[in-house]
């Protein structure tokens, strides 16, 4: 039962309902809240780019939170009443009446208000931020009446200060909730979210139109506060009808007015902001047709003429800060359309993400292919000449000077070998043929895969690769591969992978760099004597001997041996398994091999999926491990305080509706 009162203040003595007394440190709780989980919504949204979700704001629960809770949350010390209802109804007459004075541009036509208009008490300004209050609109200083009623692209709101509005309201005055202009309806809802008390103003031709019930319905769902005047009432003829036209307004929005007051057809008063609101009581016991009537809620005729500012000036702030808190938080909250809703939705889109890149982790990206071994003597040249950068002087001076013998024999060979059997393909442009076959091989294997997932059913991977696949064709790709591999410089990363393994060798394996270092010591003492004795000796063959030994220091056996295999071993199980120096040096040849395969395929995963894919695989893993991330966790933790903060606010503070605004 809702009951009215003329000119006496509220006071908490009068109501024989419990009355909610709150904490101050309950919304202060609240608040605190309100700020990390926005913080975190923040956050999340920014994480959950590569989900394509729609945007958080124009989520009805998500306005709540930015529009009504985050401003004003924590701040019990003046209530935001907005003036709302539909066309030429009079808005801007009731908004005035509540203001005192004539601020707001009114006309017996529609004089079409566009954008809000705000008015705040003297020196509101200075202590409240006004951009947090209203976050959904562009403030502008309002200096004419007439200034609302121009159209702007922006979401304008004017606002003003005034000695005349009690220091406790911030009233507003909107935009008609059923204009054909869908903006209008935007800037509407943002004053609806932003607002503690409605000020639902209705007349017979509005009462039951469909977009006013609309716009209401919304505010019932956010458990709103609401007056209810209908104006330009033809009074004594609709005393019986008003409450035929509430009761059908009522029952189809869901909203239960705390006070109802009806404003008389004057029109001359109107304009002199000299209008008497007759104050009425609701359910109305003189409603024969009312089956919730009740003889006690007091007469429905005549009453004293009361003033509206005075009305809202007296509402509990606490009581009704807490009644939009609990409405707001009800909304936040709500399974199938709150944030809990929002958190599943990224988990079921996420789901979808880990599928398709478990699609491609099980398939792989590059099968298995015959990729061709790196040229040995690419390596082993290097190797050599990063070995004798770092030798002692004197077993590199010993070692130079036979090294310089053995390039002229071998020089020597290769002439005699060039006019029998033709100058032969330089390693290196071999190399480049034969991996440019494994490319081509493996391009082919791709679209191949990518083809194949497109008919697996996953329709995100469809989707995405459908696009891929039809924008990118197998020749592009090809000539862009073509481009860079003719101008890889595989000298470089020869230089970089031996100067990274061999300085890895002589720090972590410093025993097994020790043995080679001494034998290549003892080579360099033995040559120079092996020299002596076979020049000496006469022995038949002495050059062959003597070449052949320059060349069988313990290190050139290692390499001779690496040569000879051919092949590649992975990991550290060779190393681990060979016994003896020469096969741990040779294992660990062998790896370099490896890796050098490995740095290549690497080079040509990354290079198709920039080409192809454009980073889909790490989009997908991205979207894949959202419901992982600090944010998303830190957001369903905020959410299930908000639950539980709820419920026991709810168990142990019960707030009676009927009573939250007296």
């Amino acid at each position: 039962m809702t009951k009215a009162f003329s000119s006496s203040p509220l006071v908490p003595s009068a109501r024989s309902s419990p009355v909610l007394e709150v904490e101050t440190d309950t919304l202060a709780t609240f608040g605190s809240l309100v700020q990390r989980l926005s913080g975190a919504m923040t956050r999340l949204e920014e994480l959950t780019q590569p989900l394509k979700l729609p945007p958080l704001e124009g989520r009805e629960w998500y306005d709540l939170l930015i529009r009504k809770l985050l401003p004003q949350l924590g701040d019990s010390t003046y209530l935001v009443v907005a003036v709302v209802g539909g066309t030429n109804i009079g808005k801007s007459v009731i908004f005035n009446h509540i203001a005192g004075f004539r601020a707001s541009a009114s006309s017996p036509l529609a004089s079409g208000t566009k954008h809000p208009v705000c008015l705040i008490p003297d020196g509101f300004d200075s202590h409240h931020d006004l951009k947090a209050l209203f976050p959904a609109f562009d403030l502008r200083r309002w200096g004419d009446s007439e200034e609302a009623l121009t159209s702007h692209t922006e979401h304008c709101l004017f606002w003003r200060t005034s000695p005349d509005v009690p220091e406790n309201l911030v009233i507003l005055d909107t935009p008609d909730v059923d204009s054909d202009a869908p903006v209008n309806w935007q800037r509407a809802d943002a004053v609806r979210q932003a607002a503690d008390v409605l000020v639902a103003v209705l007349t017979q031709q509005k009462y039951n139109d469909a977009a006013v019930k609309q716009f209401f319905r919304k505010a019932a769902e956010e458990d709103k506060a609401a007056i209810v005047v209908f104006n330009q009432v033809e009074l004594p003829d609709d005393e019986p009808y008003w409450p035929l036209w509430l009761k059908t307004f009522c029952s189809e929005t869901g909203l239960r007015p705390e006070y109802v007051y009806l404003a008389p057809n004057d029109r001359k008063s109107a304009e002199a902001i000299a209008l008497n609101f007759a104050e009425r009581t609701w359910p109305s016991a003189t409603n024969p047709t009312d089956s919730t009537a009740t003889s006690s809620a007091g007469p429905a005729g005549p009453s004293t003429p009361v003033r509206l500012n005075q009305v809202l000036s007296q509402l509990r702030f606490t009581e009704i800060k807490l009644r939009t808190l609990r409405g707001s938080l009800k909304r936040l909250v709500a399974l199938d359309d709150g944030a809990p809703a929002y958190l599943q939705e990224i988990r079921q889109k996420s789901l979808q993400f880990r599928e398709a890149a478990t699609i491609f982790a099980s398939r792989g990206l590059i099968q298995k292919t015959h990729w061709p071994a790196p040229p040995n003597s690419l390596l082993v040249d290097e190797m050599w000449r990063w070995w004798n950068s770092h030798r002692e002087v004197w077993t590199s001076s010993v070692h130079g000077v036979y090294a310089h013998i053995g390039r002229w024999v071998n020089g020597g060979v290769r002439v005699v070998r060039d006019r029998i059997w033709g100058q032969p393909v330089p390693p290196l442009d071999e190399y480049r043929r034969a991996e440019w076959e494994a490319i081509v091989q493996v391009l082919e294997q791709v679209f191949n895969q990518l083809d194949l997932i497109t008919t697996l059913g996953n329709e995100l991977l469809t989707e995405r690769l459908d696009r891929v696949l039809s924008g990118t064709s197998r020749e592009t790709v090809l000539e862009r591969l073509r481009t860079e591999h003719n101008e890889f410089d595989f000298e470089k990363l020869v230089q970089s992978l031996v100067e990274t393994e061999l300085s890895a060798l002589r720090t972590d394996r410093a025993q097994l760099f020790n043995i080679i270092r001494n034998a290549d010591r003892a080579a360099a003492i033995v040559r120079p004597v092996l020299t002596v004795l076979l020049a000496f000796g006469g022995v038949f063959g002495a050059e062959h001997i003597l070449v052949n030994a320059a060349s069988q220091s313990l290190t050139h056996v290692a390499v001779d041996a690496t040569v000879a295999a051919g092949t590649t071993v992975a990991g550290n199980a060779a190393v681990d398994s060979a016994t003896g120096v020469l096969s741990q040096v040779k294992a660990w040849l062998l790896q370099l091999h490896h890796k050098f395969k490995l740095r290549r395929e690497e080079w040509l995963t990354n290079r198709l999926s920039e080409y192809l894919l454009g980073g889909l695989v790490d989009e997908l893993h991205a979207g894949a491990i959202i419901p992982n991330s600090a944010a998303f966790l830190e957001a369903e933790e905020l959410i299930r305080q908000f639950s539980a903060q709820q419920i026991r606010l709810l168990a142990g503070n019960p707030i009676d509706e009927t009573t939250a605004m007296r």
